[in-house]
């Protein structure tokens, strides 16, 4: 079972790591937030909301990050950082606000086939890559869903990123 969940969470990586050009965009949108006197807004839906406190206060944090409390607080310098484990009801709703309201923001989520179509027609959208359990077990049921080692991977590439872009020691 380990050969076949370090070969699946390798699939996840690539899958991710093909998204190279939609993470760069991401970052530079949330960049921009940085250098300028925005904020980046951090909205989490679903399970994606047990990382909410990692990603507002570890050592590593993105620079200039808050938490959201409500759409009328938005900046027009500000940008949104928009993270959930799948594409509910309730998350599309939101983006339809913010679509309304012409507001920038990164959505990270998994894609289902139903959704994927909408998902990549998103301007800053990031698949999680990471669907479905992985594991089987004896019973043919299966476990492991690394969705989360997947977020913390691409939070990790946008923060090297945005580091990067916005820290003037790297000039």
């Amino acid at each position: 079972m380990d050969k076949i969940l370090h070969t699946q969470m390798t699939n996840i990586f690539n899958n991710i790591e093909h998204q190279e050009e939609e993470i760069e965009i991401a970052a530079r949108l949330l960049a921009q937030a940085v250098m300028s006197e925005g904020n980046i807004l951090l909205k989490t839906f679903n399970e994606a909301s047990y990382f909410k406190d990692y990603f507002l206060n570890n050592e590593e944090s993105l620079s200039s990050i808050r938490p959201l409390n409500s759409i009328d607080e938005i900046t027009t310098p500000d940008r949104l950082l928009i993270i959930t484990k799948e594409y509910t009801d309730e998350v599309r709703t939101f983006i339809d606000q913010l679509d309304e309201k012409f507001i920038d923001y990164v959505l990270i989520s998994n894609t289902t086939k139903d959704n994927k179509e909408e998902l990549q027609e998103k301007h800053h959208f990031i698949d999680l890559s990471s669907k479905r359990k992985l594991v089987p077990m004896p019973d043919f049921e299966r476990v492991l869903n690394p969705y989360g080692t997947a977020l913390l991977f691409i939070y990790y590439h946008l923060y090297i990123l945005i580091e990067e872009m916005t820290n003037p020691k790297y000039e």
